[in-house]
């Protein structure tokens, strides 16, 4: 069972990790405990949110998660690579523009939304929620302190490009998400 969770923290830590690091490319470093205490919060909640509300809702929350989160990410993604077309203080108004309040409630909800069905799915299984939440919430919010990071610093070096690596790395999250490889 801790493997699996485990393998499964780590694997939904993965979108938070990309997420975080076109983020810090976008030189939001400084607002990681904003981005990392939102994202805990979505990544704990939701699994149990998909325990609380039963398979049923899942099933119906299912047909839409393969491509809600992935459109999100996606999105991102293709700001992202519009904005290296930009000036800097461009890209620095669009990343504090991503981590408003209201923004960073949107970009977390669309990374959890899967974790609603593994919530259900885990749930029925026999995994006690607690310990599912909280390995989610530990793999994501690392990840996404590591993505923070190392986004902030390539960014300082190569700016323009690891903004192009960011937005494609979005891009590439959201069709793995997508086609169901994350």
């Amino acid at each position: 069972m801790w493997l699996q969770l485990a393998i499964l923290g780590a694997v939904i830590g993965a979108n938070n990790f990309s997420a975080a690091l076109a983020l810090g490319a976008l030189g939001q470093a400084r607002r990681r405990w904003r981005i990392a205490g939102t994202f805990a919060a979505f990544e704990f909640t939701v699994p149990l949110l998909g325990i609380w509300l039963g398979q049923a809702t899942a099933e119906f929350v299912a047909g839409r998660a393969d491509w809600l989160g992935p459109a999100l990410l996606a999105g991102l993604g293709l700001w992202t690579l519009f904005e290296t077309t930009r000036d800097t203080r461009d890209r620095e108004a669009l990343g504090a523009w991503l981590t408003g309040w209201r923004e960073l409630v949107l970009l977390a909800a669309g990374l959890s939304v899967d974790n609603l069905v593994v919530g259900v799915s885990l749930g029925l299984e026999g995994i006690p929620p607690l310990a599912m939440a909280a390995t989610i919430m530990g793999f994501s919010v690392t990840f996404t302190l590591i993505g923070l990071e190392l986004g902030g610093r390539v960014r300082h070096s190569y700016e323009t490009a690891s903004e192009l690596v960011s937005g494609g790395l979005l891009l590439a999250v959201a069709w793995a998400v997508w086609s169901g490889w994350l």
